[in-house]
């Protein structure tokens, strides 16, 4: 074994042993030539045996050199690049030299080409602070891909993102490998931009509520007595897919010796069938999710474990009549309170992603999906036969999209936002998938979930369910009065701290504002009388500086939970926008001014926004008080009194 080699062993075994165990059993390279073309001994070419053609097309040393320059001139400020193909190695090793780079992602579809390489070039170093990662193309998932876009180095590049070609050579064996590459990149990269949000509405909605909630929450039974306490051997996650219908003779035999966690949407279908579930999950933060349980007999209600996100509305809380536990959903600023007994729960965007989550925390090893179907029925359906909202709840838009049916037999319709709800069970059944857990879908139905197991459901009973064993009961238990009481007052007072320490916060980004404002005007009017070599490049590098400095407070740690949940819908994307600015070309003197410019101009909004963001949570948190303030009082507690007067 050459040194070189061993070294990047080393570094695999430890980063990815997955792929080094794979390169450690080839022996020697048979589909491939290496050939050195003249006396330079790293002027090194591959030839594809089988196909008679080389990577390179001429001497390898000079095409990498003409690429290189190609790079330093236009992607020398990226901090993320991506190849399909990964040659000699030789270039990507060269890419290293520029200290922007943080991550390089290489697809490389021949094994052997990463043996060769891994022979000529030393990447040791860099495997090991994980900047060089090497994928096979042909394992890449969409769970993959996306753990790739949720890397703080990466994703806030997402839009500088493209897929380069390393050589013809791989454009010609390989084209449809790259474009399938290409479109799951595609595809984690829209989904990490809308887990971003694009709505920070809905974010002080769930604010309002989570706060308001406080007392319910911290009175009622914890989250986290629920892990590991699974009360059969199989979960049953119950949507109101339209498929729904046909499964329930058979869900209601084996009822008593099954886990039934069902959404909300299919409390009151399975109430019409008497049908009682272990567990409801709601998730949305809606007033019109209230309407499941107002459809549902309160007595049937009675004894089920209901699982409501702390940031629901309060009139979905009225009108749920079982046993409540709420669980946080994990965002920064719950994370911020400390209460970790109560959470987490709700990574996902649906109530049956939810239940997901719940039945993995549980410590089921087979989960099995029904209704799940992620898309519309043949006759356009989009629920099942009782839905309160009714059986064609969502109309067909042009925005739908095809995807794979149920057994992969033909494509079927579905939306926008089930192929969410899609991504999240893929990923989540991927990463499951290494703690030994079998997902069955016996929707029989809509979309196909990749990873999942398709199974008849009549089979999985036959399969997995034992009806010589009922299942258990679950007891749950609040914590002590003396702890509740330490909750709520500890809850109270990090609220006030998050306040005074966000009008602070505030105060510095408007003085900043301010002064980005003012030189914006001045900016503009020189360019409107045609005065732009009177522009002072040393304020704007001032100014510049402050931006950075308020950058610097936004990512830091406390700012982040307490405000992150808030900015991050709109400053996200406005950051993906400014990113485009970062890693532009900047070599001549006249392209470094013009980007300055462009930096200060974008920067006018995004201060405005950011300020008026805070404010914002700010007005929210303080409006949500009250109910907490009355618990406090009721039970006689101490608490430091603040001006609540709100003005809008």
């Amino acid at each position: 074994m050459s040194e070189i080699f061993e070294k990047n062993i080393k570094a695999l075994i430890e980063k990815n042993p997955l792929l080094a165990s794979k390169l450690f059993s080839i022996k020697t390279h048979k589909n491939f030539e290496v050939v050195q073309q003249g006396e330079d001994p790293i002027n090194l070419n591959i030839i594809d045996i089988k196909n008679k053609f080389p990577i390179y097309k001429t001497q390898p040393l000079n095409e990498i050199q003409t690429k290189q320059k190609i790079f330093e001139e236009k992607y020398a400020r990226y901090p993320v690049l991506f190849f399909y193909g990964l040659g000699n190695g030789i270039f990507i090793k060269l890419l290293f030299a520029n200290p922007s780079l943080k991550k390089v992602y290489v697809f490389e579809p021949n094994l052997e080409i990463i043996y060769i390489a891994m022979h000529i070039v030393d990447f040791s170093e860099e495997i090991k602070n994980k900047k060089l990662e090497i994928l096979l193309p042909q394992e890449l998932t969409f769970s993959k891909a996306f753990n790739i876009f949720s890397h703080k180095d990466v994703q806030l590049f997402a839009k500088t993102f493209e897929l380069h070609i390393y050589s013809d050579y791989y454009e010609k064996f390989f084209s449809q490998s790259i474009l399938e590459i290409n479109k799951i990149l595609i595809r984690a990269i829209k989904q990490t931009i809308i887990n971003f949000g694009n709505d920070t509405i809905d974010t002080l909605i769930g604010i309002e509520h989570h706060i308001n909630n406080l007392p319910l929450m911290l009175t009622s039974p914890h989250f986290a007595q629920l892990k590991n306490k699974k009360n059969s051997d199989i979960a049953i996650i119950v949507s109101t897919g339209p498929s729904l219908t046909k499964q329930l003779p058979l869900l209601k035999k084996i009822a008593p010796f099954a886990t039934l966690i069902s959404v909300d949407a299919s409390l009151p279908i399975l109430a019409q069938y008497d049908i009682k579930p272990d567990f409801v999950t709601s998730l949305e933060r809606v007033e019109a999710t209230a309407k499941f349980f107002i459809s549902t007999p309160k007595q049937f209600q009675k004894d089920i474990i209901m699982l409501h996100a702390s940031l629901q509305h309060e009139k979905v809380l009225k009108n749920s009549y079982g046993k409540k536990i709420l669980p946080m959903r994990p965002f920064r600023y719950t994370r911020y309170f400390g209460l970790h007994k109560y959470g987490y729960l709700g990574i996902g965007m649906s109530a049956a992603n939810m239940a997901y989550e719940l039945a993995y925390l549980m410590k089921y090893k087979t989960i099995v999906l029904i209704g799940q179907d992620l898309a519309y029925a043949e006759d356009g359906s989009s629920h099942t036969k009782g839905h309160v909202f009714g059986e064609k709840q969502i109309p067909h838009n042009e925005t739908d999209e095809f995807v794979i049916k149920y057994g992969g037999n033909g494509k079927i319709k579905t939306t926008k936002v089930w192929n969410m709800f899609r991504n999240f069970f893929e990923k989540d059944i991927e990463d499951t998938k290494k703690h030994g857990i079998i997902t069955i879908n016996a929707t029989e139905g809509g979309a196909r979930i990749h990873g999942a197991i398709e199974m008849p459901f009549k089979e999985v009973i036959e399969k997995y369910i034992d009806t010589s064993k009922p299942k258990k009961d679950i007891k749950l238990r609040t914590l002590s009065e003396s702890t509740i009481n330490k909750n709520l007052q500890n809850s109270y007072n990090k609220i006030i701290k998050m306040i005074k320490y966000g009008e602070k916060v505030q105060n510095k980004i408007e003085k900043v504002f301010l002064k980005v404002a003012k030189e914006c005007e001045n900016l503009v009017k020189l360019k409107d009388k045609n005065q732009l070599e009177n522009i002072d490049y040393d304020k704007l590098i001032k100014l510049s500086s402050k931006i950075d400095k308020i950058k610097d407070i936004i990512e830091s740690r406390k700012f982040s939970l307490m405000f992150g949940e808030t900015i991050q819908s709109y400053l996200v994307n406005k950051e993906l926008d400014l990113a485009k600015i970062m890693v532009r070309p900047s070599n001549k003197e006249i392209e470094k001014k013009a980007k300055l410019i462009d930096w200060i101009m974008n920067h006018k909004e995004w201060l405005f926004m950011l300020a008026g963001s805070i404010n914002a949570q700010i007005i929210v948190v303080k409006r949500s008080l009250p109910n907490l303030i009355n618990e406090l009082e009721k039970r006689k507690l101490d608490y430091e009194k603040i001006n609540l007067n709100i003005e809008n």
